[in-house]
């Protein structure tokens, strides 16, 4: 027991005493504002080059004709800056998890399902003042994707259960971000 409030504790020590020096962002990706994606992400450094990441993105829309891209998506990662942490241009890796339900939208299916997978990126950050960023990333990665598909895009008659690996697009963000 005595071990266990040692480690605690030892471990409480540590944490605290790097408070000084991280740093924290949040930031809104403007693109996905636009296409309907609620988001926002929260980031801190981990020291002068990497930084860790988490972006949340929620969509519960449905629009007319039933069009819908549904999702509630989670890609946490990690950032090597070459430069600094929010300066210049980084290297980002990834993972994805997302559970989404999107129709009518390229073709006359629906499809709801999940996804795993990992990804890179790269991106670059610029200076607008002391406090605010603008930056834009892309990336891509390996999706291992679970899913129905469904033939009606009202009736919901199931065509059947599919799944599969692919390697597709992940990430396109221009984002606002605030720096603390």
């Amino acid at each position: 027991m005595k071990t266990k409030h040692l480690l605690f504790t030892l471990l409480l020590c540590f944490s605290f005493s790097g408070a000084k020096a991280q740093f924290y962002s949040a930031s809104t990706n403007v693109i996905g504002l636009a296409t309907t994606n609620i988001n926002a992400e929260l980031s801190m450094t981990l020291n002068r080059t990497w930084s860790l990441h988490v972006p949340v993105q929620y969509n519960p829309f449905v629009f007319s004709e039933n069009r819908r891209f549904q999702n509630l998506t989670v890609m946490p990662g990690v950032r090597y800056w070459l430069r600094e942490t929010y300066a210049g241009s980084f290297f980002g890796m990834y993972a994805i998890a997302s559970r989404y339900h999107v129709g009518n939208i390229w073709d006359d299916y629906r499809y709801d399902g999940k996804a795993f997978g990992a990804g890179l990126s790269y991106g670059k950050a610029y200076t607008l003042s002391p406090r605010w960023n603008f930056e834009w990333e892309i990336g891509a990665g390996v999706v291992w994707a679970d899913y129905e598909k469904f033939a009606c895009k009202k009736c919901g008659v199931r065509l059947g259960k599919e799944n599969g690996v692919y390697f597709i697009p992940t990430k396109v963000a221009a984002s606002l971000i605030y720096l603390f």
